[in-house]
């Protein structure tokens, strides 16, 4: 930006995620007015200038602009322990109008038709200045071409357009009327002549990629002239970009084919005129690193190199977590190409590139991770029940029957990590081919994993999500995590034996924030509706805007309306081109509220907006049928009711005794089996580094927990008891 001197301005710094702390590095310039001035970041000397906000996610910097001490680039530095970030820098340079150049005022007759193309001087100026024209204090509207044009255009001049024409100059900071002047006649019985030009045609042009470019050049005479455009060295011009106009030519959609010489020939019956103009091409610089992160041994040799594009060739500074690495003596940096002989710990961090040319300056980041050199992070104790067995040699004895062995257990795959939020992941499994026991839930774990220049111990503890997470789910959404900190995952599923059997670990996850300046690339696709399959079921739909990313799959989150707060369950659809899906297991008669995101590998969309579905009513029961109870009519025998009675009491006395003979052979039987039944073992034992089963983890069924440790069976306190009372009762018949 270009400010006059007197102005202030603020330079404002914001990151997604709350740094611990903010700088900015300001690099002075000896060309205070020049917004071209080539400042090479890497070898500029600069000034901290230190600004501390905790707890805030923006950096504000008020910059007076008192005297031209003040010009220069500005760069911001987000501070995340030692990880730090610098922004592109801002240039601000001071804003003036230079002095003008004497310009000698044209006196011109031309034939009516004829295109007039007048075109004033413009002083040096910071910004560039441009130039108004007007005829008897009338605003004269340039052409619309899609950029300013510098010079007055009259298409097909009438005899009305024929006066005085005046121009001035404007920037930012001040307007000025230049001595120069047109005084046009146009007739209609004007002399034959020649092609001319009213005023010279600018000589050269610069364009970026993608732009729009006007390149003026008109003649007049008598007969008016006709034009003919071609480039030089190549006869024709682009196909389907280019226009002949009232003027001049038209290029759209500059590219790097549009560079060279074009001419202009103006002719008719009594000679011709023609005029060359440079084109020169720019292009922003761009990088293509291929990586964005990755690990280096300590002690290791490593070479790294970004490609770099743009026009003209950009200058290349390589920047360390912040600063520049020329007075590193352990790393050499050569244009695009950076070596480190060897690596070490304190080169841990955010390596970052930057690529600046005229057009514009960019950047590209590498997370780099130092692993120190006596251990490995990556090695755990395998689980005892995952360890391969020695296979016992044959015997000739003759093998006896075996036992049916018990189900086996599934572990649930290794687990797969996608970047949902800054701090949020969602991990994925799934288990094939479980044929045996059931399932009760899942339980999802996790542990950070140190940076190169921490401790690592082997044992440091597992991090368990709270949820029982049910056996139809399998992903699960864990947030409050560490922005660019690293991470591993892992598995743990219950069988209805009570046991449980763990997956493999997940691949190191670095849980990236996504650069401040840079847009999330993944589309958001918007549910389109909501539909009611069934009492338990409900299918989501969608659509997608058109999108040039790599998409893996969708997010779909749901929730009971009515628990606003409580966290979404998450399921997994995989493949880009899937635009439905149903959900199973819900309540019926629920309202739910359904929300969804595209991924891949490196993060997630944005969430779409929320989209409400509702289950459908649960089926009706059958009714059920009673049997009738029979009626004792009036007339009944009184003998026949006491006769069945006496008939009942005598088969409840013979049911009692049978009793008492069937406890009496059974307890003489005890002994027998007593001892073997305590002899069976009821322990297992879990490695340490195991998801162990817990009595409170367990399911419950009709308000009891499912057994899951030791029963010991003692004998009945209260059977000498009922013995004696069984002898009375005996007794008592018998007399």
């Amino acid at each position: 930006m270009s400010l006059p001197i007197g102005y202030d301005t603020s330079l404002l710094c914001e990151m997604n995620i709350v740094p611990d702390k903010f700088e900015w590095k300001f690099y002075p310039t000896d060309e205070p007015y020049n917004k071209a001035a080539n400042i090479i970041l890497s070898k500029a000397s600069y000034r901290l200038i230190h600004e501390f906000r905790p707890n805030k996610k923006k950096s504000e910097l008020l910059v007076p602009v008192k005297d031209e001490l003040v010009a220069g680039d500005y760069q911001c530095l987000a501070y995340y322990g030692a990880f730090v970030v610098a922004s592109v820098p801002w240039r601000i340079t001071l804003a003036r109008l230079g002095q003008s150049h004497p310009q000698k005022s044209v006196s011109v007759t031309v034939q009516a038709g004829n295109i007039v193309s007048w075109r004033c001087d413009v002083p040096e100026s910071n910004p560039l200045a441009y130039v108004d024209y007007t005829k008897d204090d009338k605003y004269i509207s340039p052409p619309d071409v899609g950029n300013r044009v510098k010079s007055m255009i009259l298409s097909h001049v009438n005899v009305s357009e024929s006066g005085v024409y005046k121009c001035s100059t404007t920037n930012t900071i001040e307007k000025r009327n230049l001595d120069s002047t047109l005084k046009l006649e146009v007739t209609h019985h004007a002399h034959q002549k020649a092609p001319f030009f009213i005023s010279q045609p600018v000589s050269e042009h610069t364009a970026t990629k993608g732009s729009t470019l006007f390149l003026e050049c008109s003649a007049v005479g008598k007969p008016i002239p006709k034009v003919v455009w071609y480039k030089k060295f190549q006869s024709q011009l682009p196909a389907h970009r280019t226009e002949v106009i009232a003027g001049g030519l038209l290029i759209k959609n500059i590219s790097s084919r549009d560079d060279g010489v074009y001419v202009c020939n103006h002719t008719n019956s009594h000679g011709s005129i023609f005029h060359e103009i440079m084109v020169k091409y720019r292009e922003e610089p761009s990088l293509d690193c291929s990586i964005n992160a990755t690990d280096i041994n300590q002690g290791e040799n490593r070479d790294l190199e970004c490609e770099v594009r743009g026009t003209p060739e950009p200058e290349i500074s390589w920047f360390l977590n912040g600063f520049s690495l020329l007075n590193d003596s352990r790393i050499e940096a050569i244009g695009n190409k950076i070596y480190f002989r060897p690596i070490e710990k304190r080169h841990a961090g955010n390596l970052q590139i930057f690529a600046r040319n005229i057009v514009q300056t960019v950047y590209s980041s590498i997370r780099i991770r130092v692993i120190p050199l006596p251990t490995s992070i990556d090695e755990i104790p395998t689980p005892l029940h995952n360890r391969p067995r020695h296979k016992p040699k044959k015997s000739r004895v003759t093998k006896r029957p075996s036992r049916q062995r018990a189900p086996k257990m599934i572990p649930p795959s290794k687990p797969v990590v996608s970047r949902v939020k800054d701090d949020t992941v969602v991990v994925r499994w799934n288990i094939s081919n479980n044929n045996g026991l059931s399932i009760l839930f899942f339980k999802v774990q996790y542990k950070e994993i140190p940076f190169a220049n921490q401790t690592y111990t082997s044992n440091k503890g597992w991090n368990t999500a709270n949820t029982d997470i049910a056996p139809n789910i399998n992903a699960y959404e864990i947030s409050d995590l560490k922005p660019d900190h690293f991470y591993k995952f892992r598995v743990a599923v219950v069988y209805s034996n009570n046991d449980s059997i763990m997956s493999q670990m997940s691949k190191k996850f670095h849980l990236r924030s996504i650069d401040f300046d840079k847009k999330n690339p993944l589309p958001v696709c918007l549910i389109t509706h909501v539909e009611t399959i069934s009492h338990s079921s409900i299918k989501v739909y969608w659509n997608c805007p058109p999108f040039n990313v790599t998409i893996d799959g969708f997010y779909i989150h749901y929730l009971i309306a009515t628990r606003a707060g409580d966290d979404y369950v998450v399921v997994t659809v995989e493949g880009s081109d899937v635009r439905s899906y149903v959900i199973n297991y819900l309540h019926p008669e629920t309202s739910y509220d359904v929300k969804l995101q595209s991924f891949n590998q490196k993060l997630a969309s944005e969430l779409s907006p929320m989209m409400k579905g509702r289950t459908g009513v649960s089926p009706v029961n059958p009714p059920t049928t009673t049997t009738p109870t029979p009626i004792i009519t009036k007339g009944a025998n009184i003998y026949v009711i006491i006769a069945g009675g006496v008939v009942g009491f005598a088969l409840v006395v013979t049911g009692v005794i049978l009793l008492f003979v069937c406890r009496k052979w059974q307890r003489n039987k005890l002994p027998d089996t007593q001892d073997k039944s305590n002899s069976i073992p009821n322990h297992i034992q879990a490695d340490a580094s195991d998801y162990m089963v817990e009595s409170k983890t367990l399911s419950k069924a009709n308000g009891c927990t499912l057994p899951g440790n030791k029963i010991t069976i003692t004998s009945n306190p209260l059977a000498d008891t009922e013995k004696r009372l069984l002898a009375r009762i005996f007794s008592r018949i018998r007399l």
